[in-house]
């Protein structure tokens, strides 16, 4: 550890994971960041929270910040510094299916490993947050910024990695408490090979529409059998909402597990931001609409 740590600024994207058929395997990075001021100060852990979760997240030890930052630090054999405060700016929505944790994890990660520099790389923040997220899509992409595919090969998490466009994306966040837990026991423990190998088959349509910013092609690699099936009846209006994009021209999801629904590519963003609003106002949902812009920057450290 550095006999003088410097205080640091750490800014983590948010991230839309699964992408239809490509479940724990693809994400996509977008320009909604959380950051967080680092400083190596006082004794014990502090976390000062503005923004998104401001009131809810815990300020202590039990932020996932901090749980991150210590086990990064554990990881590495670290020794913990006397006291850190964390003063973070939260723009990414709490449980919304835009990685959130993925960038608490991350943050909590990156600034362990600011403490012993041979360990500062994208590799390790990948290794060690994916371990704690128990998934690699949403903090890959994260990391690396784009279209990330992942893979686990021999205990190691590795990444593919593809430039996108600066096209938008509508997500539309209805005000429903699902945790990742529920989402999670709602998929089934095995699945026929039918499905199985048309979420294969899709795998391609999805990267290339999302590289090439082919709408129909992409709407086509969105055609999931794994998990959405099984996950949209937890949300009222949620299928509606993918249905009604899709018929306008965009070509929608779940962002990841959900609550939010995700429209890339549309057509006409009024009316295809209008259409899927209506879906909720029809089971009397309140929700929250952000127009997002797909990144090719991940995170990023700034010593100040």
């Amino acid at each position: 550890m550095s006999a003088e740590p410097v205080p640091m600024q750490i800014r983590v994207p948010a991230t839309s994971a699964n992408l239809g058929a490509g479940f724990d395997c693809l994400a996509v990075a977008f320009n909604l960041w959380n950051q967080a001021v680092v400083e190596f100060k006082g004794k014990g852990y502090r976390v000062i929270v503005k923004g998104e979760g401001e009131g809810v997240l815990p300020e202590n030890e039990e932020n996932l910040i901090v749980k991150s930052f210590q086990y990064a630090l554990k990881a590495l054999k670290i020794k913990p510094p006397v006291g850190a405060e964390f003063t973070c700016e939260n723009n990414i929505p709490l449980g919304s299916g835009l990685g959130s944790s993925a960038a608490a994890v991350l943050i909590g990660v990156i600034a362990a490993t600011t403490l012993k520099p041979d360990t500062e790389n994208k590799d390790t923040w990948l290794q060690l947050s994916a371990g704690l997220e128990g998934h690699a899509d949403n903090v890959a992409a994260a990391i690396y910024g784009g279209l990330v595919a992942v893979r686990k090969s021999e205990g190691h998490f590795k990444t593919l990695l593809y430039d996108v466009e600066p096209d938008t994306a509508i997500v539309v966040l209805p005000d429903i408490d699902l945790p990742t837990r529920t989402t999670r026991a709602a998929l089934p423990k095995t699945i026929p090979m039918t499905d199985a190998v048309m979420n294969i088959a899709c795998i391609p349509a999805i990267l290339d529409g999302m590289r090439m910013g082919d709408v129909d092609l992409l709407r086509d690699g969105f055609d999931d059998h794994i998990h959405q099936p099984y996950r949209l009846p937890l949300i009222p209006g949620a299928a509606e909402a993918i249905q009604a994009a899709n018929r306008i021209g965009a070509a929608a999801a779940l962002s990841g597990a959900g609550p939010s629904v995700i429209a890339f590519l549309p057509v006409d963003n009024d009316a295809t931001t209008a259409a899927m609003s209506r879906c909720f106002e029809d089971h009397n949902i309140r929700h929250r609409i952000f127009h997002l812009e797909m990144i090719n920057r991940g995170a990023q450290v700034t010593r100040l």
